[in-house]
């Protein structure tokens, strides 16, 4: 019978080890992506017989040659939870700073203004209470005390702005935001695979030993903040089917977009568009198997464009000079809505073009430009992701 679309879910897991030798182990996933237009597909060459046999055809044969898989598909929201795992993929490895993860020592009052717990906090923490319907943030001020220790509100969302919105029971789950820093420099970690799953409702299909080829971040502050992701990897095969989990965290949405050209404050985008890129390509080789010996990803390449506000010629003056400019786009989520932060940091950003568009009611200038190593990134490019997954992706 004619089955839903809609009831189609995507998985991904990173795998222990890199896919190599012909092997791809798959794995199961650990997290579940919102997305949508996936296109999956297997990708068998086509050997094709058109020998002369004496008969009035031209194809005497096919064959399937070497094989393996694509996967692309778009994020129409970028969730801080879930992101992470794309941004290891094709930018960098990650270090983690993990968060403090422990539980409320005493039970608080709706308009608390401190908790206490077993384990210090420090001060300037973004704080997540509870779970669930509960769940609340807060900023925390200097701890006191010797265990348990006490942990004021500085800012909060209960009355008076630095206070509790909730009564919470003793207990429950208390953690600070980790960081996450992903660099683009791969010269000492091999680049990680990972197993992409599917299920449409007919089956459930793995695609392993998947390289991220390209990751598309794109802002608009009239809209929600979007990516589209590019994937190539090991010929697919039908697995066990796995319940999907999906995240709960609040998206990051356009309007939370900040940004710095050359450590100067620049509020004059009106999107924002940054690329990242690994030429990506199976390798097939005498190790007796129609999959790839491997999935090989090149170099990075960092890009970014902008459409800007036109209202002086600082922009073409950097363009004309082709000035290093250094390009700091940070996302910042509200308390309210958990507080995640992503900055996208590349200091060796070069405009290469520079095109002035009068066509709308106001100046506006299109703007690319692309990101050369540089000692303070080591790299083209260093991306930090500031959530409640404390572990490294």
């Amino acid at each position: 019978m004619t089955l839903l679309a809609r009831l189609f879910t995507l998985g991904i897991a990173k795998e222990p080890t890199p896919a190599a030798n012909g092997i791809a182990t798959y794995q199961t996933p650990t997290r579940w992506i919102p997305a949508t237009g996936p296109k999956m597909e297997d990708v068998v060459a086509e050997l094709r017989d058109e020998s002369l046999r004496g008969n009035d055809a031209v194809l005497q044969g096919i064959y399937g040659g070497a094989s393996n898989s694509t996967f692309d598909y778009s994020m129409p929201h970028l969730y801080p939870d879930v992101i992470g795992d794309n941004l290891r993929a094709v930018v960098g490895p990650d270090t983690v700073i993990p968060g403090v993860a422990t539980t409320l020592s005493a039970a608080t009052i709706a308009g608390a203004t401190s908790i206490t717990t077993p384990v210090t906090i420090p001060a300037g923490s973004t704080v997540r209470v509870d779970t669930a319907g509960k769940t609340e943030y807060f900023i925390s001020g200097a701890p006191t005390g010797a265990g348990p220790f006490t942990i004021p509100v500085t800012t909060g969302l209960g009355a008076g702005g630095n206070s509790l919105q909730f009564a919470h029971a003793a207990a429950v789950v208390v953690q600070t935001a980790a960081l996450h820093t992903f660099a683009a420099d791969q010269r000492a970690t091999a680049i990680p695979t990972y197993s992409l799953t599917k299920f449409n409702k007919i089956e459930t299909r793995g695609y392993p030993g998947c390289v991220e080829s390209d990751l598309n971040i794109k802002i608009d502050p009239k809209g929600a903040v979007t990516a589209d992701a590019k994937w190539i990897g090991f010929p697919s095969a039908t697995q066990t089917n796995a319940t999907p989990g999906y995240t709960s965290a609040q998206p990051f949405l356009g309007w939370q977009w900040a940004m710095t050209f050359g450590g100067a404050v620049c509020t004059r985008g009106i999107t924002g568009d940054w690329s990242f890129k690994r030429a990506t390509a199976p390798i097939h080789a005498s190790d007796g198997t129609q999959g790839p010996r491997e999935v090989w990803a090149g170099a990075i390449e960092c890009d970014f464009k902008l459409k800007a506000i036109f209202e002086n010629n600082l922009d073409l003056a950097q363009f004309l000079g082709y000035t290093t400019v250094p390009i700091v786009n940070t996302l910042t989520q509200p308390l309210a809505l958990g507080g995640s932060v992503l900055t996208i940091t590349s200091s060796g950003q070069k405009f290469v073009k520079f095109v002035e568009d009068p066509s709308g009611t106001y100046l506006a200038a299109d703007i690319d430009s692309s990101g050369a190593f540089n000692a303070t990134d080591n790299g083209v490019a260093t991306v930090t992701l500031s959530n409640f997954v404390n572990t490294a992706y």
